[in-house]
This record gives structure tokens, sequence and C-alpha cells, in this order.
């Protein structure tokens, strides 16, 4: 295995323990998902509803798989201080200019590792159902930078838990598909693999905001990681690959990760496609040629962040990168003066940025309700 000894060669111990993980799901939500098969998707979904709301009437009538599961993330870990989130909440908010770009990055690298193959066998990115994904995937970003989302009543502590139900139904139903080859590929959504997606979502795209001229302080940064460090946990992350929310520690995870992982596939490149292409309609442009203008920003952007060997990879159109990232930190350096000299003004723009967000991220139907099938053509709303 290339990748493999490349990873050794960076932190051996690091990357043994991660390809450990690459044969291990998430036995806790695995087995829930075990347990709910025998049960229609009505009540399922009633159930799951109940877990969240605390519902303990119903949730009564659940297997005992589900209400241990429920039980056991009922109460934030030791280690989690809800005022913890704070600063970073705030540093979100303040450069979410830089954030919005930077989510999108990191979701684009996840894309070029083994991630993608799950993903990419379900249909749901490459058609048109992958929107809605997108929609949700944003939401949930969003929701877990507001302050309290992640409290147990509030919306980021459900959406973590949903995501991690779905990603165990679909590892499910992958497995009884009889398409995914285990022996290969190891366990479809894998422990190693939900850990690689914790470390870019947090350290990763602290690096790529700052890339693109975002200047968090160390509290700032640290208040960051543990918002991701808890929502990880909650989404089923291994917490031993979580390192405490030591930013330093993660970049390594993400550096040693990325080395096992092999070169991009063409299922990488569909679905890293896919989302650049969904970003005009996310933005609600309809003009053909703006479409296209826009399509053309966010590659040219991506591929300076990305690095050209990862931009081709993922079949990227060839583009001049040369001087930009420099000309973004120039322009976002000039709009922290601009605030300076014009608060209320800067404000307004800087709230038009989360108005963007807020419209990507809009879902009216929005539940607990899991893929009832494989094919995302087949499956019904969820």
């Amino acid at each position: 295995m290339v990748g493999y000894e490349r990873a050794r060669s960076l932190d051996p111990g690091l990357a043994a323990k991660y390809v450990e993980h690459t044969v291990v799901g998430d036995p806790e939500a695995d087995a829930v998902i075990e347990a709910l098969a025998p049960f229609d998707q009505r009540e399922v979904h009633r159930f799951i509803n109940a877990g969240m709301e605390r519902d303990s009437s119903v949730l009564a009538g659940a297997p005992r798989q589900m209400r241990d599961f429920f039980d056991r993330i009922e109460a934030a870990p030791e280690w989690f201080d809800p005022g913890s989130v704070y600063d970073g909440c705030r540093a979100f908010h303040r450069y979410s200019d830089l954030f919005i770009p930077a989510f999108f990055v990191v979701t684009l690298q996840n894309a070029a590792t083994l991630i993608s193959k799950a993903f990419y066998m379900t249909g749901r990115v490459r058609t048109a159902h992958g929107l809605r994904r997108i929609r949700q995937n944003t939401r949930h970003f969003i929701e877990i930078m507001l302050p309290g989302a992640l409290d147990r009543q509030g919306e980021g502590w459900k959406l973590s838990v949903r995501i991690r139900l779905i990603h165990a139904q679909v590892r499910h139903l992958l497995r009884d598909s009889g398409d995914w080859d285990e022996s290969h590929y190891g366990a479809p959504i894998s422990a190693a693999h939900l850990a690689l997606s914790s470390a870019n979502f947090s350290a990763t795209m602290l690096r790529q905001a700052d890339r693109l001229g975002g200047r968090l302080n160390a509290d700032e940064r640290a208040s960051f990681m543990q918002i991701w460090r808890y929502a990880s946990w909650l989404i089923g992350s291994p917490e031993e690959l979580l390192f405490e929310g030591d930013e330093g520690r993660t970049n390594e995870l993400h550096r040693v990760g990325t080395s096992c992982e092999p070169p991009p596939s063409d299922e990488s490149a569909t679905i890293a496609n896919a989302l650049v292409g969904a970003v005009p309609v996310m933005a609600g442009v309809t003009d053909p040629a703006a479409r296209r203008n826009m399509a053309s920003h966010v590659y040219r952007v991506s591929r300076a962040l990305l690095g050209n060997e990862v931009a081709d990879q993922l079949e990227f159109p060839k583009q001049q990168t040369v001087g930009l990232l420099r000309w973004l930190r120039l322009k976002r350096r000039a709009y922290g003066a601009f605030h300076r000299l014009a608060p209320s003004v800067a404000g307004k723009w800087r709230g038009k940025n989360f108005v963007f967000l807020l419209d990507a991220s809009l879902l009216d139907d929005l539940s607990y309700r899991l893929p009832d099938h494989l094919r995302a053509e087949s499956a019904s709303p969820w």
C-alpha cells in the first residue's frame, strides 16, 4: 500500500491507528439501525423524533439499542464546556465571507478521498437530489456555529445526531446491497473517514480561512476546534482521533489520513464537479452566462486552495491562480480597514454573506426520516 507507507514516514503510530479505523463503522449507531430494521419507516421516524425531543412515552416502545443510544449521548462529555463555544461562534460570523469558501473547499477535500465512493453509490450528489444534500450539510454547518446550538435541545445537537444515524443507515444499505467490497475498501463511511472529515471541517477549515485572509486569535481557534470536537463526537467520530480538539494534532491527522488515501477517483471527480455546479444554483443565479462566470470563479479559488495536483485529479479546468490568494487576502484586509471606518456599512455587507448561507441551507421539510433505499432515485424523500 503506497499511501500507507508514505503515511508511515510521516507518523507511523498515527498511520497505523488510521488504517485500523478504516475497517470499523460506528458500532453504537449501527446497532440502532439493525434493531430498527423490522419496523416500517413511519415507525422508525416516530422513534427517532421521540429520541430527539425526549418523548419518553414513545421512546419506550423503541428497541433497547435505540433507548441506550440516546441515554449515552443525553449528557455532553465532561470535557465539553458550553461556554467555550462563544469565541468560535463570534469568529465565524466575523469572517463568514471566508468560511463560506473554506467550508466548500474542505467539502471538496473530503470528496477527494475514498469517502466519495459511498456517496457516489447512493447517486444523491450527482442527481437532482444533490442540491438537497448540499443544503442539508450547509444547514448543519450554520446551526452548530450559533451560540447554544449544541445544547441538548439545540438544532446543532439534533442535526449532528441525525447525520450519525443517516451515515449508519447508508452503511447498512451499502452492506445489504452486495455492491460494497468491504475486504477491499474497508467499512463504508468508516470511523477513519469520519475522523478525517472532522479534521477537515475543523483544523483544515481554519487553515483555509487563514489563507483567504482570516486572522483568528488563539482563543477563537481553540473555541472553533472545541465546537467541532463536540459536534464530531455526536456524529460518531472516534474520540481517540479527536485529539482533545488540539489543532496541531488534528492537522497531523489530515496530513497522515490524506496520505493513506488512494488518489481521487472518477467518483471523486464526478462529485466535486457536481458540487461546483451547484453553487450558482444555491446562490439563486439564473442567467446562464452569470452561472458560468460564478462556476469559473469557484473553480479558480478552489484550485488555488487545493493545489494543482488535486485540482487536476478532480478534473477541474486548467486556470491561472498565481497571485490569486494574495489578492484575496489584500481584499479582505481592505475590508477590515473599511469596517473600522464605516462599521455599519461593513456590517450590512457581512450580513449579506450570512444571508447567502441561510439561503443556501433553506429547507422547508427537514425531518428525521432515514433513506429507505440505497439509490437516491428510488428512495422516499428524507
